[in-house]
């Protein structure tokens, strides 16, 4: 049997197995003789399942890529192996442990929220393993951690670019309301400390709880206190509710919402609710208008037609950091040969790779490597997203 047919039927019998439990899934993703294994904690049943299939299926794609077009590590087929960590933290722990010891993974991808990542994190120190998280929170970038690395869009990145839209409308007056779960704190968080070296003042600042519906008493509480924008950061699923909500006291207030990483506002129901809101997006889901001249737009574009061939769907930002990761780690594999301690000496060492997601510069110090041209800001037109501004600087 050759390669792709072999390639093919484990992939099919992965994602089987994905449905059985433990035991089946460790059965199916068992390596042939020879193998690179890349492991991939990611959450398939839990609250966060949606992005990590998204990751899942961007890996499948490009494991195809690796062995077909690339002739693997070395003449080396390259194999997946996925553990679901169902959204926990204690989950991404252990699948960590068990791609690092039994799995005999050379690095692993995922997973893609924060507390799962933190998680997994000191586990891959624990085990001495390359770890690529699909989320880059301040504190597990910030100093480096040896073992560590992310392709994915530090927060950091899209409230600088916020910020630096509101100078240029010239305001500085904000309120700001965040979603109460980790990745609405952490946006919080940065905000607040990035807002007075920017020059703007927070007037309000709010965090709302997961099942909160109504937003009318955030927007009336912005208006009396005379903002000049109103800052959303936090889960998608509330973003209808907070457009019609500015919609329904007829306010003319600027909303700015957290970086996209996929469609986020279901622009058919917000309608003329979201006229004018205003965004970082990354580079994968804003393909259709990013400017000609954007570096690796062909890949993108590649990248995305191969992903809806597959997966009957457009790819979203976590694909993008799943496709950037694998694809560091092939190269660093092919360069340094697929050793757990080489791959790290070898990444940090990696200088203007244009990526999917943007152009990576790591260092001894810089485990993320992205720099504001990762985003552009998008603003909603007419039920559209059009291009605002692509922000300078790295």
């Amino acid at each position: 049997m050759g390669g792709t047919t072999r390639l093919t039927g484990m992939a099919l019998a992965l994602l089987a197995a994905l449905a059985a439990g433990p035991a089946a899934r460790s059965r199916a993703a068992e390596a042939p003789p020879g193998a690179v294994a890349i492991g991939a904690a990611l959450d398939l049943s839990g609250r966060g399942a949606a992005l990590g299939k998204e990751a899942r299926d961007a890996l499948l794609l490009e494991i195809d890529r690796a062995n077909q077009a690339g002739g693997g590590i070395a003449g080396r087929e390259i194999v997946l192996r996925v553990v679901d960590t169902a959204g926990s933290p204690e989950g991404a722990a252990e699948a960590v442990q068990e791609l690092a010891r039994e799995g005999e993974a050379a690095a692993i991808i995922g997973p893609v929220s924060i507390p799962e990542a933190l998680a997994a994190a000191r586990e891959a120190a624990k085990q001495q393993i390359p770890l690529f998280t699909l989320t880059a929170p301040e504190e597990l970038f910030d100093p480096a951690r040896p073992w560590v690395f992310s392709t994915a869009i530090p927060a950091s990145l899209g409230a600088k670019a916020i910020f630096s839209h509101m100078a240029a409308l010239g305001a500085s007056r904000m309120a700001l309301l965040g979603s109460g779960d980790p990745e609405g704190a952490e946006g919080r968080a940065l905000l607040s400390a990035l807002a007075p070296p920017a020059g703007v003042t927070i007037l309000m600042n709010e965090a709302y709880r997961p099942n909160e519906h109504n937003f009318l008493p955030f927007f009336h509480a912005a208006r009396v206190r005379g903002v000049e924008a109103f800052v959303h950061w936090g889960r998608a699923q509330a973003l209808l509710a907070v457009v019609r909500a500015r919609m329904a006291l007829d306010l003319g207030l600027p909303i700015y919402l957290e970086t996209a990483l996929g469609p986020g506002l279901d622009l058919k129901e917000a309608g003329r609710a979201a006229e004018g809101v205003v965004f970082p997006a990354a580079r994968v889901p804003a393909a259709a208008i990013l400017p000609p001249d954007s570096p690796g737009l062909r890949e993108i574009a590649e990248f995305r037609e191969a992903f809806i061939r597959r997966h009957r769907r457009t790819p979203d930002g976590v694909a993008g950091f799943a496709a950037d990761a694998f694809r560091l780690l092939v190269g660093a594999m092919r360069a340094a040969g697929p050793s757990r301690a080489r791959i790290p000496k070898y990444l940090v060492d990696t200088r203007r790779y244009t990526g999917l997601t943007g152009r990576f510069d790591f260092s001894e110090t810089d485990h993320n490597g992205l720099g504001a041209d990762a985003l552009i800001m998008v603003r909603i037109r007419q039920g559209q997203w059009t291009l605002e501004s692509v922000p300078e600087g790295r």
